[in-house]
């Protein structure tokens, strides 16, 4: 319960519409677009209960945009991705993205009230990067504690890696595939991926 909580609470602060996408204060982009999601889930909670694969769609169509997923994956695969070809980073970046995309929307499916919190943010000494410090009240537990780090591409601020409870999204993958790849080679992860997408899709 408290992993599904915190991946709920990572989904929520970056989902974001058009209205929003031209922020330029990062933190105002958060909350601004938290508010906006948490209205939304909760004026179709009985059609998500009734379908929850019906959140996917939403996921695909609104938090896409918001993430730098070519970042993200050279993060995860680290030295991996250097000695990758054009065509294996492409998979790559794909299999990753559907990946989140059936992470994110299990967990938004099982919405139920929760609430974020803001908290103050340190400043980056790149302008270019910023975190974001959020937490996400539960009914039967402490607080989970989120921060966002976030990269500006253009006018647009994407996010580009996840911190719950001091665990890096990027960094937890990025030890889980390395062993993998160093087992089995990284065509070996796409395709195990690619396998556990269309096994969600299919369920």
């Amino acid at each position: 319960m408290k992993r599904l909580m915190a991946i709920l609470g990572m989904s929520l602060c970056v989902l974001t519409g058009a209205a929003q996408a031209q922020a330029t204060d990062p933190e105002a982009l958060v909350k601004q677009t938290t508010e906006q999601v948490l209205r939304t889930l909760e004026q179709n909670q009985a059609r998500i209960k009734e379908d929850p694969q019906a959140v996917f769609g939403l996921v695909q169509d609104i938090v896409l945009p918001h993430f730098d997923f070519e970042l993200m994956s050279r993060l995860v695969l680290a030295r991996h991705w250097r000695t990758a070809t054009p065509e294996q980073q492409q998979q790559f970046v794909e299999a990753f993205r559907q990946l989140l995309i059936r992470t994110y929307g299990t967990s938004l499916s099982q919405y139920s009230g929760q609430q974020v919190d803001f908290l103050p943010s340190p400043a980056d000494p790149d302008p270019k990067r910023a975190t974001v410090r959020t937490q996400v009240r539960q009914p039967d537990g402490p607080p989970i504690p989120i921060t966002y780090q976030l990269r500006q591409t253009g006018d647009t601020w994407k996010v580009f890696d996840v911190v719950i409870e001091g665990l890096s999204l990027v960094q937890n993958y990025r030890t889980s595939f390395a062993s993998e790849i160093q087992q089995r080679g990284l065509d070996a992860l796409i395709a195990r991926i690619q396998e556990r997408n269309r096994s969600s899709t299919a369920e």
